[in-house]
């Protein structure tokens, strides 16, 4: 099968997913990007952006993921000679309805809208966890009802019969034999990284500086932890834009004693180190459709800790 992978947002768990597949599939892929950058311009105009650069002519099938406008995408691309669209797999890293919003904002109506057209214009529709698919199931015909005075069943109908769950994998390597359950029950997770059995264990911070990833209380619940006079190390990864976050600055500035490593790992074979040497991995986010960056620490042996909502 000849498949076009269209990933507007290049970068994350999004560039990990889309070269995961192309390299693992058994079918023959062609990966057309956009840099991960300015989101809801993504949203908004990418499938411009892509016009003449895409091309669905001879492909089997077309999978989109959801940060640009399905309908624009083929109604801008170059129309194939025979006339003949491929199946459209649109694949929901994200929705709008089920992210959440900064204290003080609110979701952009037209952004809510877009991921509702984009299932409707698809053929399949594939959410990253079945959470996710709920969620957005059961957010969505509220939103519809707010903005519109009716619930559109029969869309959601639409949606709910020709979605389905699929849970993205994590990047293969040699991850050590950790059963399930093991590193925290035993409390083998606590030694990885010791250089000596007195060097404190290392926590680990691998996600995006951003609001959604609640850093605050992460920081919080490392001043506790140190008030009670536990001795850590800690590593501070993640992506993060031009501008660093204050609480991160604070962080830097309060812990720099126990931080090991700050920064985006700008290798993989750094940020696979960080993984082997942390013995706890921790997740402060507000909400999680799946989590790959605890996945890939977990099975690297860290013990994970976060919260109920997760």
């Amino acid at each position: 099968m000849r498949i076009l992978f269209v990933e507007s947002f290049y970068g994350g768990s999004h560039r990990e997913v889309a070269d995961s597949i192309r390299e693992h599939s058994r079918n023959e892929i062609d990966l057309v990007t956009l840099s991960a950058e300015r989101w809801k311009w993504r949203i908004r105009a990418a499938a411009l952006e892509l016009a003449d650069s895409v091309c669905i002519d001879g492909y089997d099938l077309v999978v989109c993921t959801g940060l640009l406008r399905v309908a624009d995408l083929l109604l801008s691309t170059r129309r194939p000679p025979s006339g003949r669209i491929p199946p459209i797999l649109l694949y929901c890293h994200e929705t709008q309805l089920c992210y959440p919003v900064p204290e003080g904002r609110r979701m952009e109506v037209d952004l809510g809208i877009a991921d509702i057209a984009n299932m409707l214009c698809a053929d399949s529709v594939a959410f990253n966890s079945c959470s996710h698919r709920q969620t957005f199931l059961s957010e969505a015909p509220q939103f519809i009802e707010r903005v519109h005075g009716s619930a559109l069943s029969h869309a959601m109908e639409a949606i709910a019969g020709k979605s389905v769950v699929c849970e993205p994998g994590i990047a293969p390597r040699a991850w050590p034999a950790v059963t399930t359950g093991e590193a925290a029950t035993a409390g083998e997770a606590l030694t990885k990284g010791q250089a000596a059995a007195t060097d404190p264990p290392i926590i680990l911070w691998n996600h995006r500086w951003e609001f959604d990833k609640n850093p605050v209380a992460f920081f919080d619940a490392l001043r506790a932890v140190r008030a009670r006079g536990v001795r850590f190390r800690v590593a501070i990864a993640g992506e993060h834009s031009q501008r660093i976050p204050a609480a991160f600055e604070a962080a830097r500035a309060e812990f720099g004693d126990a931080i090991v490593h700050y920064g985006y790992a700008e290798s993989r074979e750094l940020y696979y180190s960080l993984l082997d040497e942390a013995a706890i991995v921790v997740s402060t986010a507000i909400q999680e459709n799946f989590g790959i960056a605890v996945m890939e620490a977990i099975a690297a042996g860290c013990a994970p800790i976060l919260p109920d909502r997760l």
